[in-house]
């Protein structure tokens, strides 16, 4: 069922382990509120398409699930995010920011509404990932559980082969585990300080889980 239209246009953030479904809640969040669904991937990826010069820069860092530096990739997400807000429209945003120097200069571009902390022990974000097939041609994303993919790991939109993501391998699952609770956790202090932080729980459906983040914003009177 869809909430009813909020007041102000939707401004959140998702942010949590590797693992704990932000792509999906964040889009399925969008498709509710009717605003853009951003991702600090895809907006990279345009760059990368586009063949800027900053594009070039950050290629190898998309391509690889590495962590593009913030002097490369505050610029070219906040000139993009930029364009939403002046817009007056909402927005939905996983992936950025990654950390609290990056949540401080949002803060000076958007004020964010919501942010929304998706919680999860490495235990259930690793049992979560092995599971976790990507479409490299339309980015769909499935879960051989969950969301099970077509006949033998196809896309059941596009019919294109799957493939696990390189940050799912166990040592790199591992580093990115601890690059999260070292640089990304401390956003769960800079949200709750800012008087907008959102935990819910990931560790259940992804059906269950963006109920209840419904029926939370909608407590919140979002």
């Amino acid at each position: 069922m869809l909430l009813p239209m909020a007041k102000k246009r939707l401004r959140a953030v998702f942010f949590g382990p590797h693992g704990s479904g932000k792509r999906t809640q964040a889009e399925r969040l969008a498709q509710v509120f009717g605003v853009p669904s951003l991702t600090a991937g895809s907006l990279l990826r345009e760059e990368i398409e586009g063949k800027t010069a900053i594009g070039a820069l950050v290629e190898d860092y998309v391509e690889q699930g590495m962590l593009v530096p913030d002097d490369l990739v505050n610029p070219v997400l906040l000139r993009k995010i930029r364009r939403y807000v002046n817009a007056e429209k909402g927005f939905v945003l996983e992936g950025y920011p990654r950390n609290v120097e990056q949540a401080s200069a949002l803060e000076k571009v958007a004020k964010v509404q919501v942010a929304i902390h998706l919680k999860l022990s490495d235990e259930a974000a690793r049992e979560r990932v092995d599971g976790r097939r990507d479409c490299p041609a339309c980015r769909s994303v499935f879960h051989l559980e969950e969301v099970p993919p077509g006949p033998l790991e196809t896309c059941t939109r596009c019919g294109h082969g799957l493939q696990g993501r390189p940050t799912d391998h166990p040592e790199a699952f591992y580093s990115r585990q601890a690059i999260y609770h070292f640089m990304t956790e401390p956003l769960v202090s800079f949200y709750r300080q800012k008087g907008v932080l959102l935990t819910v729980k990931a560790d259940q459906s992804i059906e269950q889980l963006h109920t209840e983040i419904q029926e939370k914003l909608r407590r919140l009177g979002f």
